[in-house]
C-alpha cells in the first residue's frame, strides 16, 4: 500500500501563529558535525580560498589543531532558519492563494 506525500498534512512541530509566540522564547539550532566536505563546499560558494581553512599543517603552525571552519559558514548555521523557527510558522510564511 502506497500513501502519496501531503506537503500541507507533514509537520515537525504544530504550527502557531506570529500572536502566538511569546516574548523570550528561545529557538536552539541543531548540533552539527562539520566535515571536510561541508567545509569544501562552502570554500567553493565563497571563494575563500585562504589555507588555514583547508591545510592542516598551515592551521597547525598558527596554533589550531585542525583548519579553521569559515566564519560566515558558522553564521549561517545561527540563522533563524536553521533552527526551528521557521517550522512554527509553517503556512503562515507561504503567501495565500490570492497573491500573484
Amino acid at each position: 500500500m502506497s500513501f502519496p506525500f501531503d506537503a500541507t498534512d507533514w509537520h515537525i512541530i504544530p504550527e502557531r501563529s506570529f500572536d502566538q509566540l511569546k516574548i523570550g522564547e528561545i529557538f536552539r539550532a541543531p548540533s552539527r558535525t562539520l566535515t571536510d566536505a561541508h567545509a569544501c563546499a562552502f570554500q567553493t560558494v565563497s571563494c575563500d580560498n585562504h589555507p588555514i581553512h583547508y591545510d592542516v599543517s598551515y592551521a597547525k603552525r598558527f596554533g589550531h589543531p585542525a583548519p579553521v571552519v569559515h566564519g560566515l559558514q558558522v553564521l549561517a548555521f545561527t540563522a533563524p532558519g536553521a533552527t526551528l523557527l521557521p517550522h512554527n510558522f509553517g503556512s503562515t510564511l507561504l503567501p495565500s492563494p490570492a497573491c500573484p
